[in-house]
């Protein structure tokens, strides 16, 4: 009896030093664990790229980021862009480091994404797409850097501009981008001082420009509005052969002289009309300007574009003026005055062409523009009524010629040509011998009244200073007036 009960303190002993043992033992890895891999929890306000992860423990941080990621890699689209021309990253050449991120992020503010980009595949992606533009390894290494920081923010779409990590040296180079030249207009001392004040202007990456604020920046001297207007117009034309966006643009109500049908921007300081566009690219252009005798010149330098621009003009109409015809008692001659020479209308349609070498990529409608036309206006005598028959003879009173001869023209108000109302008469007479005369005039159908008459000889007592009997006496408007 007395053995077993020393048997059973035996084992209940070792029982006990066993769950004593197990217990230390995974307290102590657990303690190790902590002390040695901590875990990495996370305070209030801290956020992970545009992940909330406040108050997280690590289990919980990592999985928010790992859902994170695959819906990153879901969505993957990061352009590539250099000036006007844009390629796709394919989303194989990036990978996420969700360790990474949560062990070097910070509790308690915000923390980037970590990514890696695969350079070598940056490099073949660029050389094959803007292999001509010869990317020094200093670029190409830069460039991938960008793209590795632009994606910790952990958004798409995602957009990098390489002209931000290219070398100074080449972003201050002067290709000539584009140029426009107009001429045949006399050149003035105000507008020559303005295409020298614009020489040199700086258009910046991203940047929109007005016309009359350029101007204004500028020590421009006088200019008039139509000078203003051709210097807006080749700026126009110079900008339609790049991929620069067109914010404002208006025409006259008359196409100046010498400024191309299509290509106008009209210029109105009083009214604020006024030109303005947008450089969408990555880098600033520089304008300069040159003055060749009457032919303006403005030319667009900076990095070259990957496509090349031009327009066209197409869908020509052509709208004859009408001639107006108006009457006025100022008027004593036979011939109009012309108050309007009269301008023909027009309309076109500007087409820019978007080619890659001889390739044509793409077309697009710039405008349609229309000039209405200027109607002619003639200004007419008032047309005389017909006399009566005197008692031989009958004519038209001319001035109250001796003689007896006389000649007048007479017009009807018409808008068109073709219902012009014209009549001409003559009449000759001595004292002893008589007088004829015929005249013509169209009525407004179209039919034609046509008369003749002779008189006899007036006697020589007959006195041609006094009025007759039967002289009518007529207004300003021509109507006879009741005795």
């Amino acid at each position: 009896m007395e053995s077993n009960k020393k048997i059973l303190s035996i084992l209940s002993g070792v029982v006990a030093s066993t769950a004593f043992f197990y217990l230390f033992a995974s307290g102590g890895s657990i303690l190790a664990g902590n002390l040695l891999f901590p875990s990495k929890d996370f305070g209030e306000n801290t956020y992970i790229g545009p992940y909330d992860v406040s108050d997280f423990k690590e289990p919980e941080t990592v999985k928010v980021l790992s859902e994170g990621v695959t819906d990153l890699e879901g969505r993957f689209d990061v352009s590539i862009i250099y000036q006007d021309a844009s390629i796709q990253l394919p989303k194989e050449a990036v990978s996420y480091d969700v360790d990474s991120t949560i062990d070097n992020a910070s509790s308690g503010q915000e923390n980037p994404m970590l990514a890696q980009v695969n350079e070598e595949a940056v490099h073949s992606l660029l050389s094959q797409n803007f292999g001509e533009l010869g990317f020094t390894e200093q670029e190409l290494s830069a460039i991938t850097d960008g793209i590795e920081r632009r994606l910790r923010s952990g958004t798409m779409p995602a957009k990098i501009q390489i002209t931000d990590f290219m070398d100074a040296g080449r972003l201050s180079g002067a290709d000539q981008v584009a140029s426009s030249s107009f001429s045949g207009q006399p050149v003035s001392g105000g507008l020559l001082d303005a295409m020298a004040a614009l020489d040199g202007y700086q258009i910046e990456a991203g940047s929109s420009v007005s016309f009359i604020q350029m101007l204004e920046s500028t020590e421009n001297g006088t200019l008039t509005e139509i000078e203003m207007t051709r210097i807006a117009s080749v700026l126009y034309a110079t900008v339609l052969n790049t991929n620069f966006i067109i914010d404002e643009r208006s025409i006259s109500d008359r196409l100046p002289e010498e400024i191309p049908v299509g290509y106008e921007a009209a210029i109105n300081i009083l009214t604020g009309m006024d030109f303005k566009f947008t450089n969408p690219n990555g880098s600033a252009f520089t304008i300069r300007t040159d003055v060749t005798g009457d032919s303006l010149t403005i030319a667009l330098e900076g990095l070259p574009l990957m496509y090349d621009y031009s327009t066209s003009v197409t869908g020509l109409e052509n709208f004859d003026p009408r001639t107006i015809k108006q009457f006025s008692e100022n008027v004593r001659t036979v011939s109009p005055r012309i108050d309007e020479e009269g301008e023909a209308g027009v309309r076109v349609t500007v087409l820019k062409h978007v080619s890659e070498g001889s390739i044509e990529q793409s077309v697009e409608e710039v405008s349609t523009d229309f000039y209405a036309p200027v109607h002619r206006i003639e200004v007419h005598r008032l047309k005389p009524k017909e006399q009566p028959a005197a008692e031989k003879g009958e004519g038209e009173e001319s001035g109250g010629n001796d003689d007896g001869s006389g000649k007048t023209d007479t017009t009807d108000s018409e808008s068109d040509n073709d219902n012009a109302e014209t009549g001409d008469g003559a009449g000759s007479g001595s004292g002893n011998s008589g007088g004829s005369g015929s005249g013509s005039s169209g009525n407004p159908d179209g039919q034609s009244d046509s008369g003749n008459g002779s008189g006899g000889s007036p006697s020589d007592n007959d006195n041609p200073d006094q009025p007759g009997e039967d002289e009518i006496i007529y207004d300003k408007g021509g109507n006879p007036v009741e005795p």
